[in-house]
């Protein structure tokens, strides 16, 4: 284990040993909670799809509030749902959901877009623990560690602080349940040569203690030529209940990624250079060749690897039966490394006419870490006959981030036959050569309250205050100087909802909120982009949840408008302004429907309309720089569509079950411009699962079946898209016991 990896088990059982200690000495001593919901898995699960609406979930509230009584559309997928859907990773998970789209960016990993917004106005946090920076934490690790994962839609720095201005992801791991034995596993293996095995338990220590832990190992050899891949994830908890008034737990999280030569995308080439030129790009001159799609660009010994603990400690202690003490502690510490060619661009003049495939290089390393502390008091009994729940807290989190980056250029190559070659060892050569370290500060007040008016009408009110510090020194080798700068942010975030039930299965609900969110990441934030004052937004939501036919129907549905302030706008003179808007319109649907014991149904869509109503940009025009208006166009890796439908049925003769699942994602672009468009794809999914006599169930499933050829997600390069995988094929057996 790394120095860094033992100095989070320490401080973590520092921090549950102290908070034990001070509880059993003093009834009123400040008591640790852990972040996440615990048991909810199999507290509220019968089976049913409406039982989603009884969930309780951290991602939307620290209130305790279900999922029906938040005014907001929560999106909640289960390990049960991931597995029955073929869910392997993050960002098939996340491509479930209504309104979410994910892909693949260089050094973001997994990242998304939520209701017309992507990249860092998404929040990210495993188990409630959230990441200063969504986009530098973010990976696509293999979905079978956590329990379930909890999707906010719209702004949510009422709970997540900055960056939460489209939604937030929360990844709830697998914790442990009193009183419960259990245990699952599966092994896979598939196209590709992929491999997946997990193995997962929950066991009783005593009638007051429980231990789970699970273990994933995962490899794949990549549907792109010689980007092969290796993952190791690993999770552990423990809870104790020394008292019925305290709650102690403590978790310890391990995952690993490591791939060789990775993917980084696919070149646009003119469609005069082309050989098998396809229309899943509108470029102008510029096509998406498929006889170059499976080529890999990178350099031979390229590597894209990380390493990642998350630690965390709590408890809550009862103080009475209305009011409750929590505090909680977590620990992340991440090593990132880069060492690739990772763009590549198309060059006419470039000095070898047959090799005129431009790469640039990239070197860089990562050394992050984070300590987050949250106490709360939290209320939760009648004032004048009305319930009421309430908490107030402090926040405090501290990231420690250094990073070294070089930045050059490589080779020259044929698109068609590329002699890749490796990374140079010498560092002199590089254009840029800079190490960052970054310090960020993050302190916040924090204030929700539910109160019923009435049994059937709640009013949800919620406020934020965050002071954040930045302190940022960037060493410039090349030239031998070395720049301090930072900033010192303050802003408040509130919102204002209501959820009225209009009989016991229909709910109506609305809510008003606000968040704020940097420019660009604080972590890499250059001078003059760390001077910028904090974006804005908000949002107006309304919408129905609906639980029918005992629970057989779970229906929900929305209709929002969110909108951003002060995003970069334009560059004259290399001075950064702000000053841009941005708007998101739409409507959007997710219904679960068991039709009978043996056919269950999912579908969801999503339909927007996401522009920049004012931003400018510069671009040269007959060799001039002159500015532009970008406004009407949409986003980059937005889709203004997306729609998802799965069924499975089970015969009732034979222990077999048939599923199929349709995925529609519309066009986008990879430009502001909108002048790179890429087209929709429509996919189709087929699994058929088999209860094997001695236990566990046997599913095939297919991917792609129709094979179709589609870019998933732009590159850093507007003229560099990520290919989607072909047809593949996957045989996976799963117990449990």
């Amino acid at each position: 284990m790394s120095s860094t990896a033992c100095r989070a088990v320490v401080l973590a059982t520092l921090g549950a040993a102290s908070i034990s200690a001070a509880s059993a000495e003093d009834s009123g001593a400040i008591a640790l909670e852990e972040i996440s919901v615990q048991g909810e898995g199999s507290a509220v699960n019968d089976g049913s799809p409406g039982q989603i609406l009884k969930r309780s979930t951290e991602a939307a509230s620290r209130l305790g509030l279900t999922v029906r009584e938040t005014p907001a559309m929560v999106d909640v997928i289960t390990q049960d749902r991931l597995q029955e859907q073929g869910s392997r990773s993050l960002i098939e998970a996340y491509m479930s959901a209504p309104g979410v789209v994910a892909g693949n960016l260089p050094g973001e990993p997994g990242v998304t877009a939520i209701r017309g917004f992507s990249r860092g106005a998404v929040g990210y946090s495993v188990d409630g623990v959230r990441a200063i920076d969504p986009l530098i934490a973010s990976r696509n690790y293999d979905s079978y560690s956590f329990d379930r994962i909890e999707i906010l839609k719209g702004p949510a720095s009422v709970v997540s602080g900055s960056g939460a201005l489209a939604g937030t992801i929360n990844l709830v791991t697998r914790k442990p349940e009193l009183g419960v034995t259990k245990a699952d596993a599966l092994l896979s293996y598939g196209s590709f040569d992929t491999v997946r095995a997990g193995a997962s338990f929950n066991a009783p220590i005593s009638e007051n203690a429980a231990a789970s832990a699970s273990v994933l190992y995962g490899r794949s050899g990549g549907y792109v030529n010689d980007t092969d891949s290796e993952n190791v994830q690993v999770t552990t908890g423990l809870t104790l209940k020394p008292t019925d008034r305290l709650t102690i737990t403590a978790a310890f999280d391990y995952f690993r990624d490591d791939f060789s030569t990775a993917y980084f995308g696919t070149p646009l080439i003119p469609r005069d250079a082309a050989r098998n030129p396809s229309g899943a790009v509108s470029a102008g001159d510029l096509v998406l060749d498929k006889s170059i799609w499976k080529k890999n660009y990178n350099v031979d010994d390229g590597v894209m690897k990380s390493d990642a603990i998350w630690a965390r400690t709590g408890a809550a202690f009862q103080l009475t039966d209305q009011w409750t003490l929590k505090n909680d502690f977590a620990f992340y510490s991440a090593d990132r490394l880069w060492r690739n060619s990772e763009d590549y661009t198309y060059d006419p003049e470039a000095p070898d006419p047959e090799k005129p495939l431009r790469r640039g290089l990239t070197l860089i390393s990562h050394d992050q870490q984070s300590w987050t502390n949250r106490t709360s008091a939290n209320f939760d009994g009648d004032i004048g006959g009305r319930r009421n729940r309430f908490v107030a807290g402090f926040e405090y989190m501290r990231t420690e981030f250094g990073s070294k980056r070089r930045f050059g250029s490589t080779t020259f190559v044929d698109p068609f036959n590329p002699d890749r070659g490796d990374f140079p060892d010498a560092t002199a050569g590089f254009d840029t050569r800079q190490n960052f370290d970054s310090t960020v500060d993050n302190s916040a007040v924090f204030l929700e309250n539910a109160l019923n008016i009435t049994p059937e009408w709640i009013v949800v009110a919620g406020l934020r205050h965050d002071w954040i510090d930045l302190d940022r020194k960037v060493r410039d080798l090349n030239a031998g100087t070395t720049t301090t700068f930072g900033n010192d942010y303050s802003s408040t975030t509130w919102r204002l909802g209501t959820v009225y039930d209009l009989t016991p299965e229909v709910s109506l609900f609305a809510q008003y909120t606000t968040a704020i969110s940097p420019v660009s990441g604080l972590l890499l934030s250059n001078s003059t982009r760390a001077g910028l004052d904090l974006t804005t937004g908000k949002s107006i939501e309304a919408g129905v949840k609906t639980s029918l036919l005992g629970g057989r129907l779970l229906a929900t549905a929305s209709v929002y408008q969110i909108e951003q302030h002060d995003i970069i706008r334009t560059y004259t003179g290399g001075v950064t302004e702000q000053g841009g808007d941005q708007r998101s319109r739409g409507v959007e649907f997710d219904v679960s429907l068991a039709v009978t014991e043996q056919w269950k149904i999912n579908a969801n869509a999503a339909i927007l309309k996401a522009e920049f109503t004012k931003l400018d940009e510069t671009e040269i025009i007959n060799g001039k720089l002159e500015s532009v208006s970008r406004k009407g166009n949409r986003p980059l890796n937005v889709p203004e569509q997306t729609f998802n439908l799965w069924t499975t049925y089970r015969l009732a003769s034979v222990p077999v079950t048939f599923g199929a699942g349709v995925r529609h994602v519309g066009d986008f672009y990879t430009d502001n411009a909108n002048t790179i468009r890429v087209d929709g794809r429509t996919l189709l999914d087929a699994s058929i699962a088999y209860d094997v006599p001695v236990g566990g169930t046997l599913t095939l499933r297919g991917r792609n079946l129709t094979n179709r050829f589609y870019a998933e997600w732009s590159g850093y390069s507007s003229t560099q898209v990520y290919v989607g995988a072909p047809r593949s094929f996957d045989l996976t057996y799963s117990v449990k016991f």
